[in-house]
């Protein structure tokens, strides 16, 4: 007898470990199923979702008879999706793999796989709309070649670009200044895009927005500081350049005009007619009445640059700004001879001397 009852004999309690060592050897296996069963649900689960909350749209060729293998490739390449095998597999699960449409896509970054899944489905590319929007357009022919392609209501898109809001990093830098006519004036940058008809505004604004990012914003921004400049000094002042110069390798030398009256001593006016036309419109003459509307943005009463862009100007432009021409020019007048190119001049008398010229070439166009 046990000093504290009745115990079992040594034997009795070695079958007794046994016992429970074998429980064990069988659960164990089976605790590694579960486990490996929650794993791979959970991976399943994160590779569902969008690779990013980016925002903007992507170009995606579906040719005719191209394998579902392909396509999946393809979209993880474009940043649509986080893994091709899971979206082969969530077509078989939903038996959607042979209905997908040949065409060209934009697709939205960020979007669900069951939403990629019906845009690719429904064959989304025939509505597409292809728009191009050249260098120097404001927001308002922006607009109204918006709503003449079918793309967007010309108010919506205006609405949008006054009050939406976007994520793109650059609009940080953009100043809450009252005196800006329109907020995004010169960040939607000039290209050739293309939409759906009846696309949402917000879309459309954010696409030409994340494009200015992509191609000015983030590649030029270190070469902006380290000119010591801003990103709206920089804009404004291309936006100039683009509603001045017609002519590609003039643009750094009226860069370097621009430059050359914001530094000089005693101060000087820009006196830019494109600023005055920004307020009253087209002038296929800029009147000494025309130069005293009453209006920030008018160079001919105040000094330096006006509030913020005239227009949203091209690469060739902004880099102008970046590295202008190095000459001692103060002035510039239009030949008019149909060239597009202008007659510079350092003092006011060789001004005087141009203008005299660009009017005789004018007298005899016409």
């Amino acid at each position: 007898m046990s000093r504290f009852g009745i115990g079992k004999s040594p034997s009795q309690q070695g079958a007794d470990g046994l016992t429970r060592w074998r429980r064990l050897w069988w659960a164990a296996p089976l605790l590694l199923v579960v486990c490996a069963v929650v794993a791979f649900a959970a991976w399943i689960g994160v590779n569902l979702r969008p690779p990013s909350q980016d925002r903007g749209r992507v170009q995606v060729i579906i040719r005719p008879g191209e394998s579902v293998f392909s396509i999946a490739e393809k979209l993880q390449a474009a940043g649509l999706i986080r893994n091709a095998t899971v979206f082969r597999w969530y077509l078989r699960y939903t038996e959607q793999g042979v209905d997908l449409k040949a065409g060209t896509y934009r697709l939205p970054l960020g979007e669900s796989l069951p939403s990629l899944v019906h845009d690719l489905v429904r064959g989304k590319d025939a509505a597409v709309v292809r728009v191009t929007i050249p260098e120097g357009f404001t927001v308002t022919q922006i607009a109204d070649r918006l709503q003449a392609a079918g793309v967007v209501k010309r108010q919506a898109f205006l609405h949008e670009v006054e009050h939406g809001q976007f994520s793109e990093p650059f609009l940080k830098s953009l100043p809450n200044n009252k005196q800006v006519r329109w907020r995004l004036e010169g960040y939607l940058f000039p290209d050739t895009y293309e939409f759906d008809k009846g696309e949402s505004a917000h879309d459309v604004v954010d696409d030409m927005l994340a494009d200015f990012q992509q191609r000015v914003a983030s590649p030029l921004g270190p070469v902006i500081k380290q000119r010591g400049l801003s990103l709206p000094e920089v804009i404004t002042e291309a936006s100039l350049i683009e509603k001045e110069a017609k002519v590609n390798r003039e643009r750094p030398i009226i860069a370097s005009v621009i430059d050359n009256r914001l530094h000089h001593k005693p101060p000087m006016k820009l006196q830019i007619d494109a600023t005055i036309e920004y307020i009253l419109g087209h002038r296929n003459v800029v009147t000494v009445k025309d130069t005293r509307v009453k209006s920030p943005y008018n160079t001919y009463l105040y000094y330096g640059l006006p509030p913020g862009p005239i227009a949203n100007p091209g690469s060739a432009s902004i880099r102008a700004v970046l590295y202008p021409a190095k000459t001692d020019y103060l002035y510039y007048v239009a030949k008019n001879n149909g060239s597009g190119e202008h007659y510079f001049a350092v003092t006011y008398a060789q001004q005087l001397r141009n203008e005299a010229k660009s009017q005789h070439n004018l007298n005899i166009r016409s």
